[in-house]
């Protein structure tokens, strides 16, 4: 089985410790602070001396428990996190961790690494990689006749929105990044060794959240979105619409605030994948 993982955070070198496979990593001047307690348990090593781990190590312990019938293809933009998790993998050179079989830092180079039979990928992905929006890909991988085992990793500060249509589709697990650090890719890779779905609820509450706001547009953002859909300007929508052209602006930059997009393509995009456009 082949595991795909793509990644997006600068401060991954906290937040993916679980799947680095550290015994005490090291951190960045951006990583945060440990979210709760740890605790400990003693291991005895072979010449009968206890070893204290505690439970975030155990954690990783259990993930590469999980992994080790994988193997590994990182697909990260962060080059921190990429050397953190190449060296700790060199620390781990036995048969508990999962074969790291590259890093790279697009969707495009992704494809390109991938075997030519994918019914066993396993593709772990942000919401957001260097060459944009996970979600073409992992479209592009369930069109496939045996589609891959997908899991997202949703970005705290990217659009949820976008993974909408992801929700919908039993196939697709999701977890909440900031809970990465608190045992959650071990509780959805237990799951989906059961075959089940993961989903993590703090996932499908933003993703809800983010749906219901766009279920606000109004009648007439839905005729503007349409429009810009269609490639029309500004000044071509007002004269469309029979309205002043700063109208016309003034609907648009709405549409956008409420899709939590930052251009018109995006919109356009999230409309079609939502089912807004007719």
């Amino acid at each position: 089985m082949l595991v795909v993982i793509t990644s997006q955070d600068e401060q991954a070198d906290e937040h993916y410790s679980d799947f680095a496979n550290t015994a005490r990593l090291v951190r960045s001047p951006f990583a945060r602070p440990y979210p709760y307690p740890m605790e400990s348990a003693s291991v005895a090593q072979p010449d009968g001396a206890p070893e204290t781990l505690t439970d975030q190590e155990l954690r990783e312990q259990r993930v590469r428990e999980l992994a080790c019938s994988y193997q590994l293809l990182v697909c990260n933009p962060s080059p921190a996190y990429a050397a953190i998790l190449n060296s700790n993998l060199r620390k781990h050179a036995d048969d508990t961790i999962p074969m790291l079989l590259g890093i790279c830092a697009t969707a495009a180079e992704a494809l390109a690494l991938l075997p030519p039979a994918a019914e066993d990928v396993l593709l772990i992905t942000t919401s957001h990689l260097r060459d944009g929006s996970c979600v073409p890909l992992i479209e592009m991988l369930l069109s496939q006749t045996t589609p891959p085992h997908l899991l997202v990793v949703q970005v705290v500060d990217a659009p949820a929105l976008p993974l909408a249509s992801l929700l919908a589709r039993p196939e697709v697990n999701l977890i909440w990044e900031e809970n990465i650090g608190r045992g959650i890719l071990e509780s959805a890779l237990e799951q989906m060794a059961l075959g089940k779905r993961f989903v993590d609820p703090a996932c499908r509450q933003a993703i809800e959240a983010a749906v219901a706001a766009a279920g606000a547009l109004t009648q007439r953002e839905l005729e503007v979105l349409a429009l810009v859909a269609a490639g029309l300007t500004n000044r071509q929508i007002a004269e469309r619409l029979v309205v002043a052209e700063v109208t016309a602006r003034d609907h648009v930059q709405r549409i956008l605030r409420k899709l939590a997009v930052s251009d018109r393509t995006a919109a356009a995009v999230i409309g079609l994948r939502l089912g807004l456009l007719s």
